[in-house]
């Protein structure tokens, strides 16, 4: 996992863990004091949960012994099943493998049972000085109260592998003109303006089915996929208005033909390894292009530009 999203991930577990520690010790604090007694345990959790209280965002509350063993009954929600499943016993037993003097968080994990993400918070129950048992609490991560800003760093440079058999037979394959790359100069000056004139956000060119699919500024959520035929001719132009070039763009005017240049220069520079699919996005200013090989490769527009052919091909391109 990159360091940035384990950070991440880090931050939001401790706020959790802030936020869910004082509501779970006082509910633990109450358990103490009728411990021995489980018909009051559950009378006690059941009124704790009816009226959601504290914990209305809890779809399941319970105590264990110390061995991970049911101590009481399982109080639900509505839609939150009564019983534990195996998984989740084990992510139980392999916390209290060494008591817990403090609430824990588990690791996120999917309920089988509700089919959704769920995290659950272990709070020690003290009885008579000693830690008798544990007040768990299933949560539903879609109903926890949390920070929602999302926080995503630049992106630097990934290269992602593919399918192992399609690079088992890399070798015995070779490149093949197809129809788009006949026509590749017209194809890419028309994506040109679409990019720069017509509002288009994010461009993808897939060069073995001949077909371009295009984002819009405008209705980002839609994709619209063109063949060969729409691409080549330039009324197309005409069903995407023209479009101010949006001036939080991360790549610039003046980059986008050389990075359409590049990908038809990554098409034909090697007859084993030739780009596939080239695809960039002039908002988030990002590059993926696609191989033969079925390896894939993200990065800055500026790293994509800066690259030559040994980068791509080592020294033995045709």
């Amino acid at each position: 996992m990159k360091s940035f999203l384990a950070d991440t991930i880090t931050t939001r577990r401790k706020h959790l863990v802030e936020y869910l520690s004082p509501i779970m010790k006082r509910v633990a604090i109450q358990c103490s004091s009728v411990w021995d007694h489980k018909k009051k345990i559950n009378r006690m959790l059941d009124k704790k949960l009816q009226p959601w209280a504290d914990l209305s965002f809890c779809t399941r509350l319970y105590t264990i012994t110390t061995d991970a063993k049911l101590h009481s009954n399982i109080m639900t929600s509505d839609d939150a099943a009564d019983a534990k499943d195996v998984r989740h016993e084990f992510l139980l037993s392999s916390l209290l493998e060494g008591k817990l003097d403090r609430m824990t968080l588990t690791d996120v994990y999917i309920s089988p049972m509700l089919h959704r993400t769920c995290i659950t918070a272990i709070h020690p129950i003290t009885y008579s000085g000693e830690i008798t048992g544990y007040l768990v609490g299933d949560f539903d991560l879609r109903h926890l109260p949390q920070d929602e800003h999302a926080i995503f760093p630049g992106c630097t440079w990934q290269q992602l592998k593919g399918d192992p058999a399609i690079r088992q037979q890399l070798f015995k394959q070779h490149f093949i003109p197809g129809p788009m790359d006949e026509h590749v100069d017209d194809v890419l000056s028309l994506m040109d303006e679409l990019v720069i004139e017509r509002g288009v956000f994010r461009a993808a060119i897939r060069f073995p089915s001949s077909r371009a699919t295009l984002w819009l500024l405008e209705d980002p959520y839609d994709e619209h996929t063109h063949v060969l035929q729409e691409i080549l001719d330039p009324s197309i132009c005409l069903a995407y208005p023209r479009r101010t070039y949006p001036d939080n763009a991360k790549i610039t005017t003046d980059m986008v033909r050389p990075i359409l240049d590049r990908f038809a220069q990554l098409r034909s520079a090697d007859d084993t390894i030739y780009l596939r699919t080239g695809t960039f996005n002039i908002i988030s200013g990002l590059v993926e292009v696609n191989f033969s090989c079925d390896g894939t490769h993200l990065m800055p527009a500026e790293m994509f530009l800066e690259k030559g052919e040994e980068f791509w091909f080592g020294a033995s391109t045709k």
